[in-house]
């Protein structure tokens, strides 16, 4: 693709849209980042870039249009009179891919993403000279593209976690690898409703054929209906034989029946990172990785912040952070990861209406001795959840956790895996997550 001197607009100036206009620019286009309000801009490369804080009718003058994955294109005027003079519009991660020759392995899913990715990222690094992990996670697969370019590195490969926002505006985007870990409830603000939703995560296939390969998992039957008889593509599951199959905690490979690894020798816990380790180990497979060499990284691979993050352990007495844990699939998974009895602490924010069905079903399970409910929504998901379960509603934040270490009487775990997002109280998952270490870190210093 060939943009030298062509006016390249860049609308929103995060992490994609500073990685957008950088490679843009980068590659000799006449750039303008447009954002609706001021923004730093340390990370540019040269003040050729020109930026303004509203999006005006400069935009229009464009022969391309890259859009940041945070900006809603519905009811939106800018880009209502950008299709109105048939400009065309991508997203950060197309744009991106149009100016790497190198393979493009993509992860996404509702949940399980940012694990993933992370476990390749390990797991490559040991096999190529140059692994690039972005998209997703805290650096645009722009500038890592931008970068391989610069410094005009071979043997390259970028890893990159998807979500549904980015893959809006993709046309040409082909992975040599599409991961798709599950599609469960999740954005529906954005997208409307759970169908949208789906065909939004199934165009990382868009351009899949007999030269690319798909990854999935079979265990979820929106996914297995639609991916099942694609060309070059491996289902993996923790009910079915495929390549390799599981049995207890133990994966298997299914032409030998030779253990590959048991789960406990990691410090992955829960039945959906069994599921996250499968999806790696199917991906390296296919990259015709030795068994052993991925086997050694999996067991080294120390997990992330916020997703079931031990922070406190004795005996067999668990305090676990899962602040990531956002939406209630993800708190159902978590749950499943405990043979004993736990504490949980759900809630937080929604702006939707609450669920009943689900919450109950969330909170089906034997495990569970007590739910402590917190948050915004913390009351009126205690008023669903009285009635079928022990469960009590304590607003302020600190004072939940510390009643949850109570109840626990050090015996039963406690599992912070809130079901719901983050904004009561805190600016994101992350912020969240870490002040619920500080106080369980103070309790027991």
């Amino acid at each position: 693709m060939i943009i030298k001197n062509k006016n390249i607009t860049v609308l929103g100036a995060g992490i994609s849209g500073i990685g957008a206009s950088n490679l843009a620019y980068h590659k000799g286009a006449n750039v303008l980042l447009s954002n609706n309000q001021k923004f730093n801009t340390d990370r540019l490369l040269n003040n050729e870039i020109k930026k303004e804080y509203s999006h005006s009718d400069k935009c229009i003058d464009s022969d391309l249009v890259i859009i940041s994955p945070g900006i809603k294109s519905k009811n939106n005027d800018t880009i209502k009179k950008l299709e109105s003079k048939n400009i065309s519009i991508i997203s950060e991660i197309e744009f991106a891919s149009r100016f790497t020759k190198s393979p493009i392995i993509a992860v996404t899913g509702s949940n399980g993403k940012s694990t993933v990715v992370k476990l390749l990222y390990h797991i490559f690094k040991n096999k190529y000279k140059n692994v690039f992990l972005g998209g997703n996670i805290g650096i645009s697969f722009s500038m890592n593209v931008y970068n391989e370019l610069k410094n005009n590195l071979k043997n390259s490969i970028h890893i990159i976690e998807v979500s549904s926002f980015q893959l809006e505006r993709v046309y040409s985007l082909k992975p040599y690898i599409s991961c798709i870990l599950n599609v469960t409830e999740d954005h529906l603000d954005r997208h409307g409703n759970f169908k949208n939703y789906l065909n939004q995560k199934i165009k990382i296939i868009k351009n899949h054929n007999e030269e690319s390969f798909i990854v999935y998992n079979q265990d979820d039957k929106n996914l297995n209906k639609i991916l099942k008889n694609k060309i070059n593509s491996y289902p993996y599951s923790l009910n079915d034989k495929n390549t390799f199959y599981i049995n207890k905690k133990s994966i298997y490979c299914s032409k030998t029946n030779e253990e590959i690894i048991n789960q406990e020798k990691t410090k992955l816990i829960g039945k959906h990172n069994l599921s996250n380790i499968l999806a790696c180990i199917e991906i390296c497979r296919l990259f015709n990785f030795k068994i052993k060499d991925t086997i050694d990284s999996l067991k080294n691979f120390k997990p992330l912040n916020h997703r079931m993050e031990v922070i406190y352990k004795k005996d067999n007495f668990f305090i676990i952070n899962d602040s990531k844990g956002t939406n209630l699939d993800s708190t159902k998974s978590a749950i499943g990861s405990f043979d004993n009895k736990i504490i949980l602490l759900l809630g937080g924010f929604s702006n939707q209406e609450l669920n009943k069905e689900k919450i109950i079903d969330t909170t089906k399970s034997k495990n569970i001795h007590k739910i402590i409910c917190f948050g915004e929504i913390g009351e009126n998901i205690h008023k669903i959840l009285n009635k079928y379960i022990s469960s009590t509603y304590i607003k302020n934040f600190e004072k939940a956790i510390l009643k949850s270490i109570e109840y626990s009487l050090n015996k039963k775990s406690i599992l912070f895996s809130p079901g719901f997002k983050s904004f009561d109280e805190f600016k994101n998952f992350e912020e969240r997550g870490n002040m619920f270490k500080k106080i369980v870190h103070n309790y027991y210093a």
